[in-house]
């Protein structure tokens, strides 16, 4: 399974008004590598003011930031190569950069949070048999 992580510069996105596109996209991005990493993929979002040695530690990233500047990010890597910049991926371009079986796990969340006794840490939705 490939290494997936989505880089952004964005001060505090999730400052942003919901409604807005950054807001939202970072949202949705944010909360689609959380749910496949809590599934088991190596998949994380990462922020330069968060993670900023993380940062410097990417060859990728180091690329960008000398070529693009700040217009190539967001940017996502897959296994260290860059596989997009300066946008939020869409959900289908994440699950293209992973193997087949990501997608089952998404299709059936109750067989990925095994043990969870119906409520998931990450979603904190209903998944999995009810407690008794």
């Amino acid at each position: 399974m490939k290494q997936i992580r989505v880089y952004d510069i964005n001060y505090s996105p999730e400052m942003q008004p919901e409604d807005s596109q950054i807001g939202s996209d970072y949202r949705r991005v944010s909360t689609m590598l959380y749910t496949l990493g809590a599934r088991g993929a190596d998949a994380r979002y990462l922020n330069l003011h968060k993670d900023s040695l993380v940062f410097m530690d990417s060859p990728a990233v180091q690329q960008i930031m000398q070529g693009e500047g700040m217009d190539g990010f967001p940017c996502m890597t897959a296994d260290g190569k860059i596989v997009l910049k300066g946008r939020y991926p869409t959900n289908e371009e994440i699950l293209q950069q992973l193997d087949a079986d990501m997608m089952q796990l998404l299709a059936r969340p109750n067989k990925a949070f095994a043990g969870c006794n119906g409520v998931c840490s990450s979603c904190r939705s209903a998944c999995g048999p009810a407690n008794g």
